[in-house]
């Protein structure tokens, strides 16, 4: 539709433009301001200093259109997040980083962030792992000879440095089932976006 080539402006004062439109994912969009938000957030999150390049604005649109495709599987299917433990835990890991409330807000301040911005985002960390774990850990099963082929593998580029294989097999084991898992939510997005009308407007990531 036309209407989503063009910008999604708000009105303040002299009908100045604060927002556009970044990606359409059918009839859902991102916005620019969304897209900006989560370089932030990224960056605050991990203690780097923001990235607005357009190469990183694209890859952080991309991640955004996986979240808008997993936020919609989760509608779709009447999923009911258990989760608000585990975020409230990793917030308080987080604030813990700092040595004052008031640095932490300082800090907040110069990502241009609000406390909310960052308590969301550990919510939708803690519901998008918890989503990954029940919907394709249950279907990965590795057989104990890939698990000592691993090992074999593990010890003969790194001699002497490995315990011996009955300590190592259940780390090895989660390794493998990561690997798969991962392997699985990435060719499900992968069907996701074929099945989905996903437009990127180039004049955002210029």
């Amino acid at each position: 539709m036309r209407y989503l080539a063009s910008l999604l402006f708000l009105v303040i004062g002299s009908a100045e433009i604060i927002d556009r439109i970044a990606v359409s994912v059918d009839k859902r969009v991102i916005t620019e301001s969304e897209v900006l938000r989560q370089v932030r957030i990224t960056a605050f999150l991990n203690q780097e200093q923001p990235d607005f390049s357009p190469a990183n604005r694209r890859t952080t649109a991309d991640r955004l259109v996986e979240q808008l495709l997993i936020r919609r599987e989760l509608e779709s299917s009447g999923y009911v997040s258990v989760s608000p433990d585990v975020a409230k835990e990793n917030y308080q890991q987080l604030t813990r980083r700092f040595k004052t409330a008031e640095e932490y807000t300082r800090t907040l301040a110069e990502y241009r962030l609000k406390d909310e911005d960052v308590r969301q985002a550990l919510e939708w960390q803690a519901t998008l792992l918890e989503f990954v774990d029940t919907r394709f850990r249950p279907g990965v099963q590795i057989p104990p000879s890939e698990i000592k082929e691993y090992y074999d593998l593990q010890v003969e580029q790194n001699p002497g440095k490995l315990p011996p294989f009955d300590d190592a097999k259940d780390d090895i084991e989660q390794v493998l089932t990561s690997q798969r898992v991962d392997n699985a939510l990435d060719r499900w997005l992968g069907q996701a976006r074929t099945q989905t009308s996903i437009r990127y407007m180039p004049e955002v990531f210029r």
